[in-house]
Formats: structure tokens, C-alpha cells, sequence
């Protein structure tokens, strides 16, 4: 494999069929639903089989040669869209049908423990000052949004050799190691802006797809706007301003009341 500091040098060999450094990217963001119900529950077979497996969000990213703004869809025909949901029975017999499910209920399992992935597990926006590195985060959790001012993350990139095509532009995979998280990211040079969904980014090129911890979350763009001007893109204002020390408390306190009050319902 070759690694990062190595990826610059062999772009530079690399003919670019475009050299775009404004536009917007459409992405379908999958998320894998991890659900650990009741042993009661998770006994049932028909129950288990009929669980929705995972949630598509569609989300989008604005870009410039100075800055790119990640941000979610709102009100889109797919938001909430639902893969392999169906019908089910309650363990009272009550037939419920999944048809959507929303932000605030992805929330809401993963913060009562329901759903993997940590109650804070989805970015809801992240600016990056590409100029300098600065970075915006913006989480939303159970109804509140946090702005968390923070060093922009780094990954550890290296580049496969593997190259394709998607989206009528050339592509070529690099993966990293962050922590436990496994990434898998394919990118254009086609597009030179070092930047991608969420807070994922760093490449000599837009990131395109990206696979994070086993297609436990999958980015794909769906479409790519290069015609359309983009307006300077700033920081977003929306929310409270928190440090990331601050938020994770807020989290862990939160999650924390949830669980007692499922215990003392369970002792009534």
C-alpha cells in the first residue's frame, strides 16, 4: 500500500479530466441497524426476521476551493427510507408496520441502548475551512443541536492501487485505521478539493463513496453538480456551542437518566 504522504506525489501523475473546486455532491447515507431487543423479544423469530436492517438519509456537500459544508437533506422524499422493514407483531398480537423511521428515533434507540452505534453516533453537519483546517462539528441529539468547534480530524490514509469509475469519474480507494474504525473511501482527483460526507476527508481528491467499520455506515453520491455557483460557505450558527468534553457529558448523563427510568419501569 502506499501511504499519505506518498499520495500527493503520485497524483501529480494522474491526468485530471476536470480541475472543478465549487459544486455540490448528493449523498445517500446507510446506516446499519444494530438492534438488541429483550431476550424475550429476540426469541421470537417472525419479530427478528421482520426488523428494518438499516435507514437511508440523504445528505449533501457544498464545496469551494476555500471551505465544504456537510449538511442533512431535509424534508427529501428518501429521508427515513427503510431497508427490509415490514410487518410485525407485538408481543401483544398487535400487528405494527415500519414504514420510516426518523433522525429522532435513531436517536432515541441508540441513546436507550436499543440500537449500536452510540447515541451520538450520526454527524449532522460539519464545516471545514480548508484553508487552514479549522473545523465546525454540529450534533442533534434527542432535540437539541451542539456546534463543537474542534481540530479537524486526520486519517492515517493509504492508497490500494485499486482505480474504477463512478459517476463518470475516475476513482481510487484508500482505507485507514482510526481507532478501532476501519475506513474504506474511493475519491476523484477529477475533483481537487480534500474534503468529503460528514467529517471524512484529507484525500488528494473529493471523496465519493466511503464504507466506515464494515458498511456499519455507507456514503454514496448519487449526484455530482459541478454547473451551479456556490455561494461562500460559513460556519454554521444554529445550536449551542459546546466543547467535546461538554457534549459527550450531556450524552452520558442523558443516557444515564433513560436507563433508570427503564429499570424502575421494570420494577413497577
Amino acid at each position: 500500500m502506499i501511504r499519505f504522504s506518498a499520495l500527493w506525489t503520485l497524483m501529480a501523475g494522474v491526468p485530471l479530466l476536470a480541475t472543478a473546486q465549487s459544486g455540490t455532491v448528493r449523498y445517500d447515507e446507510a446506516t446499519r441497524l444494530d438492534i438488541e431487543l429483550p431476550p424475550g423479544m429476540a426469541r421470537n423469530p417472525a419479530f427478528m426476521a421482520n426488523l428494518p436492517k438499516s435507514t437511508v438519509r440523504p445528505v449533501q456537500l457544498q464545496f469551494t476551493d476555500e471551505a465544504s459544508l456537510f449538511t442533512q437533506v431535509r424534508n427529501a422524499p428518501e429521508e427515513g427510507r427503510v431497508i427490509a422493514g415490514g410487518e410485525f407483531r407485538t408481543m401483544g398480537g398487535d400487528a405494527v408496520m415500519i414504514r420510516e423511521i426518523t433522525p429522532e428515533m435513531m436517536q432515541m434507540g441508540r441513546a436507550m441502548g436499543f440500537v449500536g452505534g452510540g447515541a451520538s453516533a450520526s454527524v449532522a453537519g460539519a464545516f471545514t475551512n480548508l484553508a487552514d483546517d479549522s473545523y465546525v462539528e454540529v450534533r442533534e441529539f434527542l432535540g437539541r443541536t451542539f456546534r463543537i468547534p474542534t481540530e479537524r480530524p486526520t486519517f492515517a490514509w493509504k492508497l490500494t492501487g485499486e482505480a474504477a469509475s463512478f459517476l463518470g469519474h475516475p476513482v481510487y480507494q484508500a482505507v485507514a485505521q482510526q481507532d478501532s474504525t476501519t475506513l474504506e473511501a474511493w475519491f476523484t482527483p477529477d475533483i481537487p478539493v480534500s474534503a468529503g460526507p460528514a467529517q471524512y476527508g484529507g484525500l488528494p481528491g473529493l471523496i465519493l463513496t466511503l464504507a466506515v467499520d464494515s458498511n456499519r455506515v455507507v456514503y454514496t453520491a448519487t449526484a455530482i453538480d459541478l454547473e451551479t455557483p456556490v455561494e461562500k460557505i460559513t460556519a454554521p450558527k444554529d445550536g449551542s456551542e459546546v466543547t467535546r468534553e461538554e457534549y459527550d457529558k450531556i450524552v452520558a448523563e442523558k443516557q444515564a437518566e433513560m436507563a433508570r427510568s427503564r429499570r424502575g419501569r421494570r420494577n413497577n
